[in-house]
């Protein structure tokens, strides 16, 4: 619940907006074709609507502000935050009371669920095919991304009603939407929700917007992949890592015949308790942080990061370079050995044939000389969890015997 003191905050923060803009001389759908938005998002935001602290740092840029913007943001945040952790505390002890159970949830080291701050990267993955490709790239007016130690793609602001998203598009065929929102979580078991939920609409509007984009109706968004870079973990340190690890796979706290219902949210708040309380068993999950700087995690169901000291951790950017490279290359595996399961050769374009599969797998794992540990740690285990590695090679033995 929004309290008053910070939907005032908001709309104040909203007026300067409109004034910067209107003394920039931009239109609403001017900034707002600008920052990769839409209108409505941009007019929302100078009502005093939520907004993510990307879009307030793209508007900080854009007008030349000296970051006010997102300065002013990040208190209006943490007032909020302060406000939701209180009232889930509160929260909490009411349903104590109503169960006769208050002494269960008194603080022991770990064992009361928190709230905590943090930003999903989801990597919405569709095979559309080299000319569909090609025409995307055209009319979405992208950009180059060169980048020696991944794969070199093209991208382009896409609009988002929540949250940043970009449109990025590689010339053998595969697109994928990096959607980018803030979260401010009461505890994880929210996360599971959320995550469950919006997945369905993320793909059908990832789908959509392809099949507009290509004008083909068999195109089709086949995945999310979810990154979380952790800002605020509300957990006590002995409670951090085993709270971490729960956010790389949050499905273990929900039943296997789950519908993400409401109804469900006291059984899985029970089982992220049960989790946090005996520890995670870290089965499927691979290390990737530094001790005393960061901690990391990397599963098949996605990533999770937490810079402890930012300026000697992983960039965001890092990682995000990374999953890209990563699910391009997944995607594309994936269209390559689906046509063999259909009893199909592959018919794909020389220069992207075994022989680029081959180098896009020693980028993939070979290490650079410029990489830290950090770096290296990351993409390994990024890299082992996605699975990517058998798929890469099967399609490798798959291309080969059909190009020769």
């Amino acid at each position: 619940m929004t309290t008053d003191e910070v939907i005032e905050a908001r709309k104040v923060l909203g007026r300067k907006l409109r004034g910067l803009r209107e003394a920039s001389g931009y239109t609403q759908q001017g900034l707002a074709d600008l920052l990769g938005y839409s209108r409505p998002r941009v007019a929302g935001a100078e009502r005093g609507e939520s907004c993510s602290a990307l879009f307030w740092q793209g508007c900080d840029r854009l007008l030349d502000t000296g970051g006010v913007l997102t300065s002013t943001y990040h208190e209006i945040e943490g007032i909020r935050r302060t406000e939701a952790r209180k009232a889930a505390e509160a929260e909490r002890i009411r349903r104590a009371v109503d169960a006769g159970g208050i002494p269960q949830i008194k603080e022991d080291g770990g064992k009361v669920l928190a709230g905590f701050a943090a930003r999903s990267h989801k990597f919405i993955a569709a095979f559309v095919g080299a000319r569909a490709a090609e025409q995307v790239m055209s009319l979405s007016n992208a950009r180059t991304t060169q980048d020696r130690h991944w794969i070199s793609c093209q991208s382009a602001p896409f609009a988002h009603s929540s949250g940043q998203c970009e449109l990025h598009v590689w010339p053998f065929g595969v697109a994928i939407f990096h959607l980018v929102e803030e979260l401010a979580m009461p505890n994880i078991t929210s996360l599971a929700l959320w995550r469950m939920r919006s997945y369905a609409e993320n793909l059908a509007w990832a789908t959509a917007n392809l099949r507009r984009l290509t004008g083909l109706d068999d195109v089709s968004a086949s995945y999310v992949l979810s990154a979380y870079w952790v800002t605020e973990p509300g957990w006590p340190e002995s409670t951090l890592d085993d709270a971490l690890r729960t956010i790389c796979t949050p499905r273990i706290l929900l039943q296997r015949e789950a519908r993400f219902l409401e109804s469900e949210r006291e059984d899985a708040e029970q089982a992220e308790r049960r989790v946090l309380t005996n520890g995670h068993d870290g089965s499927g999950i691979e290390p990737f942080g530094l001790s005393g700087l960061s901690v990391g995690y990397a599963s098949w169901s996605g990533v999770v990061y937490h810079p402890m000291v930012p300026d000697q951790a992983l960039a965001e950017s890092d990682l995000v370079a990374c999953e890209l490279a990563t699910q391009a290359i997944w995607a594309y595996c994936e269209h390559i050995n689906r046509q063999v399961e259909f009893g199909l050769d592959p018919v794909l374009p020389e220069e992207h044939g075994w022989r680029f599969l081959r180098g896009a797998r020693s980028r993939l794992v070979n290490p650079r000389p410029q990489e830290t540990g950090q770096h290296r740690s990351m993409r390994d285990a990024i890299v082992k969890t996605s699975g990517l590695l058998g798929h890469l090679d099967q399609a490798i033995d798959i291309v080969r015997q059909s190009q020769g």
